[in-house]
């Protein structure tokens, strides 16, 4: 058993992660320079989008809408591609799979890595990954700190 402990500030953050889902490390509030003809690749679900700005080959600004729209056109399910606190957030709408990122030519601008992989998390008592707890933070500020078993 090898349990892993992580803070996070709300529920949106605890349920991607036992979701199996990934919030990108940028932010995007201001959109992402430079996109046009890059790509992001996930493996789960298998696409590969290659994003557009208008006109055609101009390194134009893309907004967070524009950049969840165009993702969520290529996965195409309604609401794969997400945002949250001016991140980006994939999550599997089904809870089915675990998202796998690819080595896209975009991960870097989105706060992605190469490879980076969410975690299907089993119920309390079952085979790791599993999650073990969730407690609310309230005398130490606000949150909730997650207890997970690692493979």
């Amino acid at each position: 058993m090898a349990l892993l402990v992580r803070k996070f500030a709300d529920l949106t953050e605890v349920n991607t992660l036992l979701r199996g889902g990934l919030i990108g490390g940028a932010s995007l509030k201001n959109g992402a320079f430079g996109l046009d003809g890059k790509t992001l690749i996930t493996t789960t679900p298998s696409a590969t989008v290659t994003f557009d700005t208008n006109p055609e080959g101009a390194q134009q600004s893309l907004t967070l809408k524009q950049i969840i729209d165009q993702i969520n056109a290529v996965v195409g399910l309604v609401g794969f591609a997400t945002a949250y606190e001016g991140r980006l957030r994939l999550v599997d709408p089904a809870t089915a799979t675990a998202v796998l990122v690819g080595n896209g030519t975009a991960n870097a601008a989105l706060g992605l890595r190469d490879g980076q992989a969410g975690v299907m998390y089993a119920a309390p008592g079952n085979t790791a990954p599993a999650l073990v707890s969730v407690e609310v933070l309230q005398n130490v500020g606000s949150g909730y700190l997650v207890t997970t078993d690692e493979v």
